[in-house]
């Protein structure tokens, strides 16, 4: 191995006098271990670090590593090598990002829906929609005839207090309806902030079910129109995570997991893009592009991948 960085260093150097070229040290360790990776990829680790961390998902910062290192198992240990380290400085970050994708999965969590990938998970959650679009439609309808009632009792208390005041004044016994009608009043403005409440509730349910099914529709390749959300509409793309490369370096995102075993499987995907293993066609593998098979090891498909990656025998 020594041999091998020797060579390495010999040709770098090469190429940097028969160019003509001057370089900062940086630079030319930059060179090397692009040479190296190209020359021998795998042979150093992959080092990475964690860059952006929400506590929002209930997990602590140490918790999340050691869902980092137990996916970075499933590609070590079938290999029997070291293909990935944490360091402090590492270069490939690993964000986990709290937006309105894992909210929607919380959501339905704690209104007791589990999420399964599947056809029939599909179907499950269409009927739940349904449910919510039927309530949140009842109390819409509830919500918008009381407050039309509400104007309409408004405007006639307002002008029978306008017509007294030019009278001049009320007496007692109008006095007492005007005040029975104030009263009224109040009331009707307090049911309304109660029929709010409970329609901003289903609208968060409905938005919520309606994500994930979108999520699912455009996961499992589905024949079918979107789901409509109601109110403020959700943001962002579905995806669990993502591997990124560019001019910011590499970075892998995590924005939505179900459980620990979903999350360390999304992990492990991303981990072999970094390795640089494209999708598989086997929905059992690892590197399938739908995290649901719920499979803890890699697959015949998946090691041959990273044999042929790694270039090893």
């Amino acid at each position: 191995m020594k041999k091998f960085y020797k060579v390495i260093q010999i040709v770098i150097a090469l190429a940097l006098i028969s160019g003509l070229v001057f370089y900062f040290e940086d630079d030319i360790k930059l060179a090397e271990n692009n040479l190296i990776e190209i020359i021998n990829p795998c042979a150093k680790p992959i080092e990475y670090s964690l860059g952006e961390f929400n506590p929002k998902f209930g997990l602590s910062r140490e918790d999340f590593l050691k869902a980092v290192d137990q996916a970075a198992q499933i590609w070590q240990e079938p290999a029997d090598k070291k293909l990935f380290n944490y360091s402090a400085g590492g270069a490939l970050k690993i964000n986990l990002i709290y937006d309105s994708r894992q909210e929607a999965t919380d959501k339905l969590k704690s209104l007791g829906i589990s999420i399964h990938n599947d056809k029939a998970g599909y179907e499950s959650l269409k009927i739940k929609y349904d449910g919510f679009e039927k309530i949140y439609n009842t109390q819409k309808k509830e919500f918008d005839d009381t407050v039309e009632y509400y104007e309409e009792q408004k405007a006639n208390y307002e002008a029978e207090v306008k017509a007294a005041n030019n009278r001049g004044g009320v007496n007692q016994e109008e006095y007492a309806i005007l005040e029975q009608e104030r009263k009224a009043l109040n009331s009707l403005v307090e049911s309304i902030k109660v029929k709010q409440a409970a329609l901003n509730q289903t609208v968060e349910d409905v938005n919520a079910v309606a994500s994930v099914i979108n999520r699912l529709i455009r996961d499992l390749n589905l024949n079918v129109g979107n789901y409509n959300t109601v109110g403020e509409k959700s943001s962002g793309e579905f995806q669990e995570g993502q591997y990124v490369r560019d001019a910011a370096g590499e970075r892998i995102d995590i924005y939505q997991f179900d459980d620990r075993e979903a999350l360390i499987r999304v992990l492990a995907h991303e981990l072999g893009h970094a390795l640089g293993i494209d999708h598989l066609d086997n929905p059992q593998a690892i590197m399938y592009r739908l995290n649901e098979s719920g499979n803890e090891k890699i697959t015949a498909d998946d090691l041959a991948a990273l044999k042929k990656i790694c270039k090893i025998k």
